[in-house]
């Protein structure tokens, strides 16, 4: 017989208090992923106030998984969207996409301990009971949504002896000035990739970014990264994700019969247009992995044309010193 999983329900339509913070302790078997899903009802008697997937993900402010009370991971729900597909190329799943008022909505976003989830290989490996938990902070109430609920699942590979697991946890920085600053990634590890997101990207007549361009310094010496641009690293990611919500919007005539309906989609923001990434894996084969161990620093030297916030989410590889028995 070869590799069984498990799939189990963790929290079962469980009501969210918005601005609270929930713990879950985790499965004890090696971990594969977690299906994260936040359900609620459309509050669009204003049209305008819909949304495709921006007031669902922010309802989430902050879910991190936990061992022995260090973060494993730590992002917001709408960066492991992101994420997810930038790992393992698949995206968050939505049901009922409508704009219909008090309708039921939701979206499961795949939070990975592996690249591409069912790895015995790569998944985080067994734990006694308590060890492992999932945190989750609920952000404030969210325009366009309510009476919100959630649905937990994991998927356990209790036969896998995993020799390396994924760790990604969000950096934050504000630079004090427009210009160069520096923004330390961790060293030790080796790193896949790192996904950015910057406040202000190109738009209107403005080519402006919190990230115009970046270089990567390894103990002060440019590494992969030279010198590269905002805009042709953000246009990259759609050769390395799944993202199935890039929004349009359809207009109508609010005098004429179209009224009655917008058909689908509109958006208040296309969310990956804030994003980038940085990928030391383009090949899926290890072959180009950044490895930080030994070094003494590894920075991203940032050129701001706007001094706002940033965030990046180094995803790295942790090795085990041996299969976990």
């Amino acid at each position: 017989m070869g590799q069984t999983f498990i799939r189990s329900v963790l929290a079962q339509d469980e009501a969210v208090t918005v601005s609270t913070t929930v713990t879950y302790d985790l499965p004890v078997n090696p971990l594969s992923h977690i299906l994260y899903t936040i359900r609620a009802t459309n509050n669009t008697v204003t049209i305008s106030n819909y949304t495709v997937l921006t007031a669902l993900l922010a309802s989430i402010s902050q879910i991190e998984i936990l061992h022995k009370g260090m973060a494993v991971i730590s992002a917001s729900l709408t960066d492991l969207a992101l994420l997810a597909s930038v790992i393992a190329g698949k995206g968050p799943g939505q049901f009922n996409l409508v704009r219909t008022d008090n309708d039921v909505r939701g979206v499961t976003v795949p939070i990975y301990l592996g690249r591409g989830g069912f790895n015995p290989l790569e998944c985080f490996p067994a734990v006694r009971r308590g060890e492992l938990q999932m945190r989750i902070t609920y952000a404030a109430a969210q325009t366009g949504i309510d009476t919100l609920t959630a649905q937990i699942e994991t998927i356990e590979l209790p036969e896998a002896n995993p020799i390396q697991f994924l760790k990604y946890t969000t950096i934050s920085k504000t630079p004090s000035a427009t210009g160069d600053h520096d923004l330390d990634l961790p060293i030790g590890n080796e790193i896949i990739g790192v996904q950015l997101y910057g406040t202000t990207v190109p738009t209107g007549a403005s080519y402006n970014a919190s990230i115009g361009k970046l270089r990567l310094l390894v103990d002060n010496i440019d590494l992969y990264y030279a010198s590269t641009n905002w805009e042709s690293l953000h246009n990259e990611i759609y050769n390395l994700t799944d993202w199935r919500y890039y929004p349009h919007v359809h207009y109508y005539d609010p005098t004429g019969a179209a009224a009655a309906s917008t058909l689908q989609q509109e958006e208040d923001d296309s969310l990956i247009d804030n994003y980038a990434l940085l990928d030391f894996d383009p090949w899926g084969n290890d072959g180009y992995l950044l490895n930080t161990d030994g070094r003494s620093r590894v920075n991203l030297r940032i050129t701001a044309d706007v001094a706002d916030a940033i965030r990046a989410i180094p995803i790295e590889l942790i090795r085990l010193a041996a299969p976990a028995m």
